[in-house]
């Protein structure tokens, strides 16, 4: 890194120092040379960013994502509460720093207000449903029962309702808390800063802010903790709520930072291993994400150790693999059922890795072993003393044993083996650009000494006289060459935009198709039962009938918003690259084109004798290099009817598609605007570049540069010669 900071640092003072900026400024672009205190911010960037190991936790609330990390990071201590629901858990990060604080970050009050509103909307669809279900309980009252029990009744089931449709019913849930803790909203700050002395404070601390019934905790929208701790060192870690996020910038934040996470473990419930809430999580795990590992952590594992089947003959390690072997079978069918739903590369590192296990309820016992206060923990020690008395028969083998429960180790031997992996990745990444970096200043380098090479040659080549005559000849077909530069730089350009405005249209084509293939593959059903009252055929006296109640199972159209809004957001970011690089190419084959189109025209239109290939070729690329095309922007913001995510029903799914196919009629019709439009300022970028008397200008000063070192040849010589030791002195 030295070598290539002094190379940049000493070609850019000799250049400086010889007055060749301006004359070198078309091959410096060319070769992507930038000043040497930007090459070394750009390679500072390259390291600091990337040093940090990123590890994602996935996981729904109740999986024992807390306990994990307690275990990882903490050694078992309770410092990280667990979440009330998925709505209220807040996003964490875990990083280090020389003293333990806690940034809280509280949503803003225009992201309240967005929950305040979608609150309402759920109250008025919570009391559409309600008074709908009293007035059919009203009219099917044969057991006379009160108004208020009936409205009770009518209001559990107007609930469970609203809870069908998820992402409604997020929103209804986190303002009912914010409602409950008493706070007013606008008394709120942006951020909060805590500072504590010991685990024990912060846990107390964090329990108002991330816990289950934390006064500040339905205002938390993300938190950072910043921990004393040697594990956190070069490492962050990111704790994700769970699905259906109602603020949808958390949810993108999110998703922004499991893309960059080099590790990522899945943390599911062995009782209730990969259901679909698990699955659903994953749908922030696609192709483009830079993720090298993917491991699913099956946790609470212990409550599988007291199946009879499990058990056996009370031999442990029998046991864990009894239990294990069934949830890796679990994990590649579930995966390959999926399969087609995942792109190969994920589908690959979702299956690559055996199941891991983990209890966290063996690193309470082992914490507070002589000491225990959890019940669940008693109760817990209680069966692996019945069930394998000659593992937990003494304090030292129980302990011994319940580290083997609680697979820590061999969870942070995989952290261990990926910062390894990550350490190599790293230095390859810097290797790379290095050598980038060092083959693009060699090319110029070699490109001035080629420069200055030509200028010896020809000033011991040419003759005063003679040089003053060609001046005198190039002001004598100056109009003639403007004329002809501008035309032959006009008619590329033409020609570029025709190509451009083709390949584009020709690119985007196939991406709509993609959309409309996710929203089918989105689309789905599931079976719900629901209860209705029937006459059970017993009459009681002469006007009543006895009713039962019959359950009945019923179909219902569902949609996986969570996959069409990345589909659809995918899309667009494609299109967005796909118009950037094409724009991007093609502008740079045609600054190559564009050197031999004006060379040809001018030769023929002026004659070979008149100008000289060099300078032309020189004169065209220090012009080039300066026009100022207008670059590709393109906005990839999807409209707020699409921000939405978890399964969605009822209206709730048939305004999502209806709103997807609004999306893409108006993103075609962008689209095609858009590429009308850059193709046009393209168009006026190059009608007014003015080329001709910019080039002729450039070619005249060049040839009474020359006339000038001709008129003092040997200094002139001298100076050129010493520019070139120089240059032989850098090494490359």
């Amino acid at each position: 890194m030295e070598n290539l900071l002094k190379m940049s640092q000493t070609l850019e003072n000799l250049v400086q120092e010889n007055d060749l900026v301006g004359e070198l400024q078309g091959i410096e672009k060319e070769h992507g040379i930038r000043p040497s205190a930007e090459l070394k911010e750009a390679l500072d960037e390259k390291m600091e960013p990337e040093r940090d190991l990123k590890i994602g936790i996935l996981g729904r609330v109740k999986a024992g994502k807390s306990s994990l990390l307690n275990a990882l990071v903490f050694k078992g201590q309770n410092v990280l509460p667990k979440a009330a629901t998925p709505m209220t858990a807040a996003l964490t990060v875990l990083e280090y720093g020389d003293r333990f604080e806690a940034s809280i970050e509280y949503y803003s009050q225009d992201e309240i207000e967005t929950i305040k509103s979608k609150h309402a909307t759920c109250q008025k669809t919570l009391e559409d449903h309600q008074n709908a279900k009293f007035t059919e309980l009203k009219q099917n009252n044969r057991k006379g029962e009160s108004d208020s029990k009936l409205q009770e009744s009518a209001r559990k089931d107007a609930i469970k309702k609203l809870k069908d449709e998820v992402s409604l019913y997020a929103y209804y849930e986190q303002y009912e808390q914010i409602k409950k803790s008493g706070i007013n909203a606008s008394s709120i700050g942006e951020k909060e800063i805590l500072t504590c002395s010991s685990y024990d404070e912060l846990n107390e601390k964090l329990k108002d802010y991330i816990g289950s019934s934390g006064k500040y905790t339905p205002f938390t929208k993300s938190i950072t903790l910043k921990l004393n701790e040697e594990m956190l060192k070069d490492v962050k870690i990111i704790d994700t709520p769970g699905v259906n996020d109602p603020i949808v910038s958390r949810e993108d934040r999110t998703k922004a930072l499991i893309a960059k996470c080099d590790v990522v473990f899945l943390v599911s419930p062995a009782g209730q291993f990969l259901d679909d809430v698990d699955l659903e999580l994953l749908s922030n795990v696609n192709e483009k994400n830079g993720i090298k590992e993917f491991h699913i952590v099956a946790s609470q594992f212990d409550l599988q150790l007291s199946a009879p089947e499990i058990i056996g003959n009370g031999v442990l390690d029998e046991a864990i693999q009894r239990a294990l072997t069934p949830l890796s079978r679990q994990q590649k069918t579930v995966f390959e059922n999926k399969k087609s739903s995942y792109h190969d590369k994920i589908y690959e590192q979702l299956t690559r890795f055996n199941v891991l296990y983990s209890s966290g309820i063996s690193t309470e016992i082992i914490n507070n072993y002589d000491n225990l206060q959890d019940e669940n923990a008693k109760h817990a020690l209680g069966l692996f003393k019945k069930h394998y008395p000659d593992y937990f028969s003494n304090k030292e083998t129980a302990i011994s044993n319940l580290k083997k429960l609680s697979n820590i180790d061999e969870i942070l031997k995989v952290l261990e083996n990926v910062r390894k992996e990550k350490d190599e990745i790293i230095k390859g990444i810097m290797d790379d650009f290095i050598f980038s970096k060092k083959s693009a200043l060699n090319k110029y380098k070699n490109e001035i000494a080629a420069i200055i090479n030509k200028k010896i040659e020809v000033l011991n080549s040419t003759d005063i006289e003679e040089l003053k005559a060609q001046i005198e000849k190039i002001k004598s077909v100056k109009s003639k060459v403007v004329i002809n530069a501008n035309a032959a730089f006009e008619d590329s350009g033409a020609e570029l935009s025709s190509k451009l405005k083709e390949k584009l249209n020709t690119q985007i084509k196939a991406l709509f198709g993609s959309i409309s293939s996710a929203s089918e593959n989105a689309k789905g059903s599931e079976t719900v039962t629901k209860t209705k009252k029937v006459e059970d055929g017993r009459v009681l006296g002469i006007l009543w009938k006895k009713y039962k109640d019959v359950n009945y199972q019923v179909s219902i159209d569902t949609l996986n918003a969570s996959s069409l809004r990345t589909a659809a957001q995918d899309a667009v970011i494609e299109i967005s690259n796909i118009l950037g690089d094409v724009y991007s190419d093609n502008i740079r084959m045609w600054k190559k084109t564009i050197l031999k189109d004006l060379l040809t025209s001018l030769q023929e239109s002026v004659g070979d004798e008149a100008l000289d290939a060099d300078m032309i070729k020189q004169s065209v690329r220090n012009i080039i290099a300066n026009i100022s095309l207008p670059e590709f922007r393109y906005d990839t913001t999807l409209p707020a009817a699409l921000q939405k995510s978890g399964k969605l029903v009822g209206y709730e799914r048939d305004e999502f598609l209806n709103a997807l196919e609004s999306f893409q009629s108006e993103l075609r019709s962008r689209t095609n605007a858009d590429i009308k439009a850059i193709c046009a300022t393209l168009d006026k970028a190059i009608s007014n570049a003015n080329i001709g008397d910019k080039f002729i200008n450039s070619y005249e000063e060049k040839i009474e540069q020359l006339a000038k070192d001709a008129q003092d040849k040997e200094s002139s010589l001298a100076r050129y010669r010493s520019i070139l030791d120089q240059l032989n002195q850098i090494e490359g």
